[in-house]
């Protein structure tokens, strides 16, 4: 999908020159080739610290911002992107990712190999708390949540992200009724009815979750986690 392109080409006019040269290129640290396929979601091998961005997005736990290089360039990518399209909406806050190596992080049962981070949730007027997660409830921003999550969908990096159903209900209406998804694109990105364990949509629900996103990114190669 290229859900943002053309909105993205309608703001660079007003908005590039503003950020041109704000930041350095990213670039991740290029990762010998060992011959491994694919990532694991257990232990974190040469993975990179997210810099250190405050104008795209706040690090709530410095030391558990280490991932994987595709995670590492998502995250700024999604950043720069978001200000460029947003530039009155909040930074991201990024939660945690992983510690340097991974393995098990304290409050989580995944997060141990660099392959997922925790977002805040935009409330109404592009808002997120750099202090906490909280749950927007009915001043959810169908907007400012979309265009995140839709530049996330557009870097075809991501394997799933988790959220809260009610939130993904109304994402769902939203898309549908805008004209920014087709009823098969929607059933490809929403899980609709059914067992919540036959789910295969992207974003998919996942209890406490009502307040951030879980993103999972895939392994270099393009496959899952071991």
């Amino acid at each position: 999908m290229t859900v943002l392109f053309l909105a993205l080409s309608a703001f660079a006019a007003e908005y590039g020159p503003t950020l041109e040269g704000a930041v350095p290129a990213f670039e991740p640290a290029a990762v010998e080739d060992t011959g491994v396929v694919g990532c694991s979601d257990q232990y974190l091998e040469e993975g990179e610290l997210l810099p250190e961005l405050p104008l795209f997005y706040t690090r709530a736990q410095p030391n558990h911002s280490w991932g994987t290089p595709d995670m590492i360039s998502l995250l700024v990518e999604t950043g720069r992107h978001m200000r460029w399209l947003m530039p009155t909406a909040s930074p991201l806050v990024i939660g945690d990712i992983s510690w340097e190596r991974g393995g098990f992080l304290s409050g989580h049962v995944s997060h141990r190999g660099g392959i997922d981070v925790d977002i805040g949730i935009y409330e109404r007027g592009g808002v997120q708390n750099p202090r906490a997660f909280a749950d927007p409830g009915s001043a959810f921003d169908l907007e400012a949540n979309w265009a995140l999550i839709s530049a996330m969908l557009d870097s075809e990096r991501v394997d799933f992200i988790l959220l809260d159903q009610s939130h993904i209900n109304r994402l769902r209406s939203y898309t549908l009724s805008r004209g920014l998804l087709t009823d098969e694109e929607a059933e490809d990105v929403f899980p609709n009815g059914g067992r919540l364990w036959e789910k295969t949509g992207i974003v998919r629900h996942a209890p406490n979750h009502q307040d951030h996103l879980h993103v999972r990114v895939l392994c270099s190669d393009g496959t899952r986690a071991r």
